[in-house]
């Protein structure tokens, strides 16, 4: 199935939760269990679903244990879900020490905890969330091997024309949220550097679409809506939630001491063009303001491409896909990206 063959929600999970062959492969070689961090999260329950469709494609019984505080009503379902999925379920706060120190050991981990919005009203939380609990982590599980989601927001702004930032290049952080992701990659680094056996990938990932929320979601509805549209973020990366994932679980190949450091993105896509398509597509013309600037928060995937092969979705493929998925009145999360934020103040 192509991503603009999806017409239901049940389809859109069995589509995002599709493992290569190259993952169940690799899965068949990974020994020992498999822990998740946050797993109750936007990207949580179809990476969960991914592990335990690989584990049982390559002859092994499910060996993920999910960790979440499942709070309010999506937290019930999603608890309810990976149960159902057969995996074992773990409720409750990770800054509490006492629950941290309980939890089962585990030779992989996924740690997918992080704090974005709001964190410039409560830069406390952020800390303690993006910085403070990832040390403790990460002295927990010292001798595990550990995929750390991360992000691409500290990079600086470039021009798109020349590729995007590589894993190597400085970073740039701005705002509470950026320096702490900062943090957070430290934090583990410095656990690392006194663990020789434990290894760690830093998974920065930059603007992974599905048809319930993402950069994509976000342009179609203000299309849809009438919205004006600025282009003060002048162009993104576009990968897909099932490459995305893909890409995080075969991360744990790649995991080493000192970390890598592994950016995944997909193509740089002009917003104006995809403004242009998905206006085409939903029938309406959009208001479009500001000047374009000549550099963008962008990122380079040439490593990640290099390492893994080529995505399975392309970026006319997801647009459309996105943009006849609004119309048609499909399930939204309701969770924007905000990623027009200039300043990366959220």
């Amino acid at each position: 199935m192509k991503i603009t063959e999806i017409t239901n929600s049940d389809e859109l999970v069995e589509f995002m939760t599709e493992p290569t062959q190259q993952l169940v492969e690799l899965l068949a070689t990974i020994d020992g269990t498999i822990l998740v961090l946050g797993a109750g999260g936007k990207m949580g329950p179809e990476l969960v679903q991914t592990l335990v469709r690989a584990d049982q494609q390559s002859g092994r019984e499910p060996r993920v244990t999910v960790v979440s505080r499942f709070r309010g009503e999506r937290g019930c379902r999603v608890k309810q879900h990976m149960a159902n999925l057969g995996v074992e379920v773990v409720q409750g706060d990770l800054t509490d020490s006492d629950f941290l120190a309980a939890l089962p050991e585990a030779e992989n981990v996924f740690f997918m905890i992080g704090f974005k919005f709001g964190s410039s009203q409560d830069p406390g939380k952020s800390i303690q969330l993006n910085c403070v609990l990832p040390a403790q982590v990460g002295m927990k599980y010292s001798d595990s091997r550990l995929v750390v989601f991360s992000s691409a927001n500290p990079y600086p702004h470039t021009r798109p024309q020349d590729g995007g930032s590589a894993e190597s290049d400085k970073l740039s952080p701005k705002g509470v949220y950026g320096w702490s992701i900062v943090g957070r990659e430290m934090a583990f680094r410095a656990a690392a550097s006194g663990h020789s056996r434990q290894k760690v990938c830093f998974y920065r990932l930059a603007y992974s679409q599905h048809l319930t929320y993402g950069v994509l979601v976000d342009l179609a509805k203000m299309i849809r809506d009438g919205e004006p549209i600025s282009l003060g973020m002048p162009y993104v990366n576009l990968i897909s939630q099932r490459d995305a994932i893909d890409r995080a679980v075969r991360a744990l190949a790649i995991c080493s001491n000192p970390p890598t450091v592994l950016n995944v993105a997909g193509p740089i896509v002009s917003v104006r063009y995809i403004v242009k398509v998905m206006a085409e597509l939903i029938g309406k013309q959009p208001e479009i303001v500001n000047e374009e600037p000549p550099t963008a928060l962008v990122v380079n995937d040439d490593f990640c491409v290099n390492q893994f092969g080529p995505y399975r979705d392309g970026v006319d493929d997801m647009i459309e896909a996105v943009a006849r998925w609004v119309i048609d009145g499909g399930e939204d999360w309701n969770m924007p990206t905000k990623f027009g934020s200039v300043a990366h103040r959220y």
